[in-house]
């Protein structure tokens, strides 16, 4: 039997486990795309090893190869992003296949045992305790040669404290764009209602 085989079982199988749980939270990348990460480190790896490869050069070049595919896995929509856990556990399943691949196994068993604790575990924590956190888009419409940054002050201080964290002017249309912090129990209507109220203000938009 060929034991080089060996780690690419190995690989393949932590990778599943992280995988699956992608799966069942239907990430795009879910069970098939972990399970080819970790394998295809792997390879690289071992294949690196049998040449004389410097295994350093190998793993930065994995890296970089995941970087892309990682990047594939985000999507923004709004101001929300989303994707960037599915992102993160493909780039620790191509190093538990670089681990693997160097037959460092109780290191990969490891970060696949707290990858899974991450994964699963903090979700429930979040689900249960934490609330729903999101961003939410606010624009304000003024009226034409009203200053902006007295609206600005006045739009901030009716607002939550804490809750604004940025604040953009588009000036050709006499607009203020606030990106602002919700949650589950933020009252939008009340929002937009409360900044309507302000002088100068024409119009209110408010996306998440």
């Amino acid at each position: 039997m060929d034991w080089t085989v060996i780690p690419l079982l190995v690989a393949i199988c932590l990778g599943a486990l992280v995988g699956l749980e992608r799966e069942l939270g239907a990430q795009p990348a879910g069970l098939r795309t972990h399970m080819l990460v970790a394998a295809g480190a792997a390879l690289f790896t071992i294949a690196g090893k049998e040449v004389g490869t410097d295994p350093t050069r190998i793993a930065a070049q994995v890296v970089t190869g995941i970087g892309f595919l990682g990047a594939g896995a985000i999507f923004k929509e709004g101001v929300n992003i989303s994707g960037l856990t599915t992102a993160a556990s493909l780039w620790v399943t191509a190093a538990i296949g670089l681990a693997t691949g160097l037959r460092l196994f109780w290191a990969a068993g490891a970060v696949t045992a707290i990858a899974l604790g991450a994964l699963w575990l903090f979700k429930v924590a979040e689900s249960n305790w934490l609330p729903d956190r999101h961003r939410i888009q606010i624009t304000l419409t003024l009226a034409p040669d009203f200053p902006l940054d007295v609206v600005e002050r006045e739009a901030l201080e009716a607002l939550p404290s804490g809750h604004v964290l940025r604040v953009d002017y588009a000036g050709h249309d006499q607009s203020i764009v606030l990106t602002a912090r919700g949650d589950n129990n933020t009252s939008l209507p009340a929002i937009a209602e409360s900044l309507r109220l302000l002088d100068g203000v024409r119009g209110v938009e408010i996306a998440r």
